[in-house]
């Protein structure tokens, strides 16, 4: 529920800053992924913080910080996706995509499947470094048991 808000929340952005048109600038689209993960970041953070995971005894800012850190590797891994999938949809057989009545067609398709791709990772790391003690407390072997 909290993973899906905080998709909505990112997709939104994105979707609604693709609307603009400005992707022929190529600096852009990165800058939208972007806007888009921090947005979905700041949703995440909150609602898994309150809901979803159980405290691990740090405060809420050094929460935040490995909470961001993951989420900024979250974001670079979708633009990597992104931009593979950009280069997948250049294929002959996609080409209708182009021929959708909306602004920068292929970069909302390969957004929307980078998010996606990358969804699990995400999770999965905001589940066992994020809400389970921190990077080094986990690298230590020192981490909080979860309770959910």
């Amino acid at each position: 529920m909290t993973a899906g808000a905080a998709t909505c929340a990112d997709v939104a952005v994105v979707q609604g800053l693709l609307s603009l048109d400005l992707t022929h600038w190529p600096a852009f689209f990165p800058l939208i992924v972007l806007c888009g993960g921090l947005a979905g970041l700041l949703v995440n953070f909150t609602l898994s913080r309150r809901f979803v995971f159980a405290s691990d005894n740090r405060s809420a800012p050094r929460q935040l910080l490995t909470f961001s850190l993951v989420a900024l590797t979250t974001i670079g891994l979708r633009l990597v996706v992104a931009y593979a999938l950009m280069a997948l949809l250049t294929l002959p057989l996609f080409a209708p995509i182009g021929l959708l009545p909306i602004a920068a067609p292929f970069e909302r398709v390969a957004h929307l499947g980078a998010v996606g791709l990358v969804t699990i990772y995400s999770f999965l790391a905001h589940k066992h470094v994020t809400f389970a003690g921190g990077l080094l407390q986990r690298l230590a072997g020192r981490a909080a048991p979860m309770v959910h």
